[in-house]
């Protein structure tokens, strides 16, 4: 009786603590309170790692179709094109181009693709209405296996995809894959399971395709896994971004008069988007004199912010999600974009807002030097990953713009990016003719 009394009365102060970890931590709110509404579903979550599902594959050791590059992407959706993902599919086209037969594989389940759909966007990227043949499957339904041949080849894409991969490799004529590089994909997560797996993939035995040499010269500079020996120099395959002329350009004639507008990046569940960081320095800069009668619009983030009050009676009001197009027109109708990236990657969208002719206010972070990005256009303000450095950068960007600064495409970047894949196109496709050539079953 007195145990239960005991109980009871630290009741009110556990209630208080649950509500206190809803509203800093939902998500453990809802993992604590799954041990009782779904305690199998809760044991099975406490495995921390990233899409930890099979891909589903049966290897046709008779099969005489012609070996196959097999392009392994999480999931194909349409508010998942972004910049990466919509770069691979660029270059798988590319590659398709050339005769190579290209397939694009999803590895984890997600609702059903709009061909339709897919192949207008396609057509968005490529810039080329007479699309090659490349299918779209799937390996990650169990009930049906993706077949493939022994003499295929894969392009990994993300670090989930090469740990999926690992378990295919050894039924394959050659264990080598292609990966592609866009990030440092083990500072997606603290320290971590997750970030021993994607640490793990760079020392498996692959061939890198690295976007863009700033993050090359990062990745090989850190030595992890086989890209600190210098063999993997001379495979790897780097290529630049570029930023279509065709659509990310400054406005035609006259500009309409209406208020200033920033644009947020703002993706509060990419972490190294720095959404609060990016969040705080946006507070303290609104309230400056040179923001007033602005507008403040959060893109990116698929929904996942609501209205939030700033600085001066400021708010930031979220837009609904563009697509390619209506994106790049974002772009020209705004004047200062905000977009954190704590990468040695300069992220697409301070690249096309800067050939937008506007002004991108970014961070700086090991080999992407102010130097480096200020070379890259005079519309970028690189600043320290700081509230106060930002904000300031901010303030700046915001006081050029209410000068009647000159909307120009000032920056010294491909603007076409047959100009970047098609090179690295070419080197795949040849690599892959040589490797599965060397490499065939009989």
């Amino acid at each position: 009786m007195l145990h239960t009394l005991r109980s009871l009365g630290r009741l009110p102060r556990k209630m208080a603590d649950h509500v206190g970890l809803l509203r800093r931590d939902p998500e453990r709110f809802g993992r604590n309170l799954l041990q009782f509404t779904d305690p199998k579903l809760f044991q099975e979550r406490l495995i921390d790692v990233l899409d930890a599902v099979p891909m589903h594959v049966t290897v046709d050791s008779a099969s005489s179709a012609p070996p196959h590059l097999n392009v392994l992407n999480s999931a194909l959706t349409r508010s998942g094109m972004t910049g990466g993902p919509n770069t691979i599919i660029n270059l798988a086209l590319r590659i398709a181009r050339l005769g190579v037969p290209v397939r694009l594989v999803t590895t984890v389940a997600t609702s059903t693709l709009d061909p339709a759909w897919f192949r207008t966007h396609a057509v968005q990227l490529i810039g080329d209405p007479n699309l090659p043949d490349v299918p779209i499957v799937t390996a990650a339904n169990a009930a049906r296996p993706m077949v493939i041949g022994p003499n295929d080849m894969f392009l990994a894409t993300h670090w989930t995809t090469a740990q999926q991969l690992k378990a295919i490799l050894p039924r394959m004529a050659s264990q080598q894959f292609f990966y592609m590089l866009q990030e440092f994909e083990p500072a997606f997560y603290a320290w971590s399971s997750n970030y021993a797996l994607a640490l793990e993939t760079y020392g498996l035995d692959f061939w890198p395709v690295f976007n863009e040499s700033l993050l090359a010269t990062y990745m090989m500079g850190q030595g992890v896994g086989r890209l600190g020996d210098p063999a993997m120099r001379d495979r790897a395959t780097i290529f630049e971004p570029a930023v279509e002329a065709r659509l990310f350009h400054p406005p035609a004639g006259p500009v309409p008069v209406r208020p200033k507008r920033l644009l947020f990046y703002a993706r509060p569940t990419n972490t190294r988007n720095m959404f609060g960081l990016g969040l705080m320095a946006l507070r303290l800069a609104s309230a400056d004199p040179a923001f007033a009668g602005w507008q403040f619009r959060a893109i990116g983030g698929r929904g996942s912010v609501p209205p939030l009050p700033l600085a001066a009676g400021h708010a930031l009001q979220p837009e609904a999600w563009m697509d390619y197009e209506g994106y790049a027109q974002s772009l020209r109708e705004a004047d200062v974009l905000l977009c954190p990236m704590l990468s040695p990657h300069t992220s697409y969208p301070v690249l096309e807002m800067a050939a937008s002719g506007g002004l991108s206010v970014t961070n700086t972070f090991a080999t992407k030097t102010r130097v480096e990005l200020e070379k890259l256009s005079g519309n970028i303000v690189a600043t320290e990953p700081t509230v106060e450095a930002m904000a300031a950068g901010l303030i700046a960007a915001a006081e050029r713009a209410n000068a009647g600064y000159v909307r120009t495409a000032a920056i010294d970047m491909a603007r076409d990016w047959a100009a970047t894949l098609d090179p690295a196109a070419v080197r795949l496709a040849g690599l892959f003719a040589s490797i599965t050539a060397r490499k065939q079953l009989n």
